[in-house]
């Protein structure tokens, strides 16, 4: 930069002793601007000090030039490209009322809307969303299709229901097969069998360890070997508190902290089996809670009823902040519950999975001792599952 300085200085003393010496000899011409220009200058003798124009300069200089309305051009698309952009992935959210189904037949139409384009829309927010379609996929006793439907022969986990509860998907509901797909197959012999549940999960979608409280309402527990010991095996999330409750005092008993089951896996004896299943530790009985009442949608001191409702949100105290899994298996008491639940708007946010039997009456069910519950059919069942789901309940039907 000074070997430039100095260069110029010199060649403008020059230039201006020739001008005093000769005004007429050096002209305001092409040589005296080229002179006067230092991005002209002559330093080939001078490599060094040669100037040169940066790219970002002539780049500048290039924009000086162009027609302002090209701008404003990019700009406007610039906006409308963003504009359709933000269109675009609000069109695509989730929206709770309007989803669009799996698969499609002629006979739901009754339960469906059209779009100009012929594509059925379900209203997710009602009841008639949520219903199962005709059961063609279903196998029912005398049906002799042959459709090329893998869930009619062979899936043990029912296929996704048409519309999403709290934006996740849920299975459909598997009437037919008295929501007990893998037994109704023959696939199991147990009635209780879970395994067309797991999948459905909301805690496989969620993570319900993420709040501080984490709550299992077990309301029915029987023994502490079922749904207890269930939860705490299967479900991915580490409760916090484990309120149970079981009216039979002679029924539900905590194990011992030595508690130790019989696992008894000697089919192939290359692998690494373990005789007995890992104790309970003292620390895991600690958080459960044993609650001999009657469960019940009012308090009654002379019945020994609870109000389950009135426990859970004021004794208790749970928030929709706080994770809340409720299991529910009450013979027949659920349905006044239920109700209750759906017409209270806070509950399906403080509870984020409920899992309910709920009793009626059908023939497929009479070698069970469900005959006793005949003020209610299947179909009804179906339908407060559905109107559950409607209200934004992640319900599943416990086998």
């Amino acid at each position: 930069m000074q070997c430039w300085e100095q260069l110029w200085n010199n060649q403008i003393s020059q230039h201006r002793k020739a001008l005093s010496k000769n005004p007429d000899a050096v002209t305001a011409g092409s040589d005296s601007q080229e002179l006067m220009n230092p991005e002209h200058t002559d330093c080939s003798s001078q490599a060094k000090c040669q100037p040169k124009m940066t790219l970002v300069k002539k780049s500048i200089a290039a924009a000086r030039h162009v027609d302002p309305l090209i701008y404003v051009c990019i700009i406007l698309i610039l906006l409308g490209y963003m504009g359709v952009d933000v269109y675009t992935r609000r069109a695509s959210e989730y929206d709770p009322r309007a989803c669009p189904p799996l698969h499609a037949d002629a006979s739901a139409h009754q339960h469906g809307k059209l779009t100009r384009k012929g594509t059925r829309m379900m209203d997710c927010g009602s009841i008639e969303g949520h219903l199962p379609l005709e059961r063609s996929w279903l196998l029912q006793s005398g049906s002799k299709s042959n459709s090329p439907d893998a869930w009619r022969y062979m899936k043990w986990i029912g296929k996704p229901a048409r519309c999403r509860v709290k934006g996740h998907l849920i299975e459909a509901l598997d009437d037919v097969y008295n929501f007990r797909r893998g037994y109704a197959l023959k696939y199991v012999a147990d009635v209780e069998d879970k395994t067309h549940i797991l999948p459905w999960l909301l805690g496989n979608r969620v993570d319900l360890n993420l709040p501080r409280r984490r709550v299992l309402m077990d309301l029915g527990g029987n023994r502490f070997d079922t749904s207890v010991t269930w939860f705490n095996r299967m479900y991915p999330c580490d409760f916090t508190e484990v309120h149970v409750f079981e009216i039979d005092r002679n029924l539900f008993k905590f194990p011992k902290e030595d508690h130790e089951e019989f696992n008894g896996p000697f089919q192939n004896s290359a692998s690494i089996m373990v005789r007995n299943a890992p104790p309970i530790p003292k620390w895991m009985i600690d958080r459960m809670k044993l609650y001999n009442v009657f469960v019940s949608d009012g308090d009654d001191p002379s019945t020994n009823a609870l109000n389950i409702t009135r426990f859970m949100t004021e004794t208790l105290d749970l928030k929709a902040a706080d994770t809340v899994v409720v299991k529910m298996d009450i013979e027949g008491s659920e349905w006044s519950i239920l109700k209750r639940w759906m017409a209270n708007p806070e509950i399906p946010r403080i509870v984020d999975e409920l899992f309910v039997e709920i009793h009626y009456s059908h023939e497929s069910m009479d070698a069970f001792g469900w005959q006793q519950f005949k003020d209610h059919t299947r179909d009804d069942a179906t339908r407060l599952l559905a109107a559950l789901r409607s209200k934004g309940f992640f319900v599943h039907a416990w086998p």
